[in-house]
């Protein structure tokens, strides 16, 4: 199947950058798939695989946009006094708009990675126009057993490794001599602590929130990798949230085939086809119903890589009057840096 892309300049300030994907055909699904930046990383997302997930969920009838939020990739900074988090959420409700104005399509779902959770959760929550998040490698409350775990399987794998020497030493210290923590023994920060929010805290909001959306109906779908640990028991992301009433109304995966970053085209593929036939399966329920698990082939090719090219002008667009991104043509190909 063709499909047609165009970048274009939209929000209330004209300062958000995005590209929009749609299938070439008139007819389409009544959804479409807002896609946003990876941490500070460009729209396209790592190895692409905004572009690539665009790209299938085109050849499957649904469009989406994939953008930078402001002062990200291509985006230019917002003139407002709002904090970051909600702004996020205006930005990406100017995509909403910016579809409905274009191609009259009122429900959504979003794909957030990593940081981008936080921002596709915020959303759902605020608008009701959302109907499914896809939230990769996001929220983890994982316990006890699966840190020390996991620590412990590092250890052994690699036991002279620098860093696992200056752990367990500074382990040693702290359980041994009381000693206070060093620079290099404070917690990492959490990208996920909103407002200055404490674990805790961040740990009710995510619980009030899930049980909220799945009240709501919208389709939630955690989809964990294997770069953090390599195995996973009874869901272990989710922590002793696990028994909420909300746990067992939202889909949970595990996939050791998927790195945090998508580095193998196996990784990629095994991606691709987690969210696409769940995004096919929001849009159209029972489409998908045949489909694949993660580390099995999706139900539709992507259509081949293209070249980058120049990009042309930034022009609003237009139903029907978007240009076809094909490599025979000549046509628009969008440029990722």
């Amino acid at each position: 199947m063709d499909i047609e892309q165009i970048p274009i300049l939209f929000g209330p300030e004209r300062n958000l950058v995005g590209v929009i994907t749609t299938p070439a055909s008139s007819t389409g699904a009544p959804i479409a798939c807002l896609m946003l930046n990876m941490g500070a990383n460009h729209r396209g997302g790592p190895h692409r695989i905004n572009v690539k997930l665009a790209h299938r969920l085109a050849t499957m009838g649904i469009t989406s946009l994939r953008m930078d939020l402001s002062g990200l990739g291509d985006s230019g900074p917002a003139r407002t006094d709002l904090g970051y988090y909600a702004q996020c959420v205006l930005d990406l409700q100017a995509g909403m708009d910016l579809l409905r104005t274009t191609h009259g399509i009122q429900r959504f779902v979003v794909v957030g990675l990593c940081s981008g959770a936080a921002h596709a959760l915020n959303l759902s929550v605020a608008d009701p126009r959302v109907t499914g998040i896809l939230l990769f490698d996001g929220y983890s409350f994982a316990g006890r057993r699966w840190h020390w775990e996991r620590s412990l399987r590092r250890a052994l794998a690699a036991p002279t490794n620098p860093a696992v020497v200056g752990k367990t030493l500074r382990w040693l210290r702290r359980t041994f001599t009381n000693a206070a923590p060093v620079a290099g023994d404070a917690p990492a920060v959490n990208i996920f602590t909103l407002e200055k929010e404490t674990p805790a805290e961040v740990r009710a909001t995510f619980s009030r929130s899930m049980a909220t959306l799945v009240e709501r109906g919208v389709s939630v779908y955690l989809l964990y990798s294997g770069t953090q640990h390599v195995r996973d028991v009874d869901r272990d992301h989710l922590g002793t949230l696990v028994r909420e009433p909300f746990a067992d109304k939202l889909r949970y995966e595990f996939s050791r085939d998927i790195d945090h970053t998508m580095t193998s085209l196996a990784a990629q593929s095994a991606f691709l086809t987690c969210a696409s036939n769940w995004a096919l399966g929001v849009a159209l329920p029972g489409a998908a119903a045949g489909a694949t698990s993660a580390s099995g082939a999706g139900p539709a090719a992507a259509p081949e890589e293209e070249t980058p090219s120049a990009w042309g002008a930034l022009a609003p667009a237009k139903p029907g009057g978007s240009r076809r991104s094909r490599r025979e043509n000549n046509g628009f190909i969008e440029t990722v840096y």
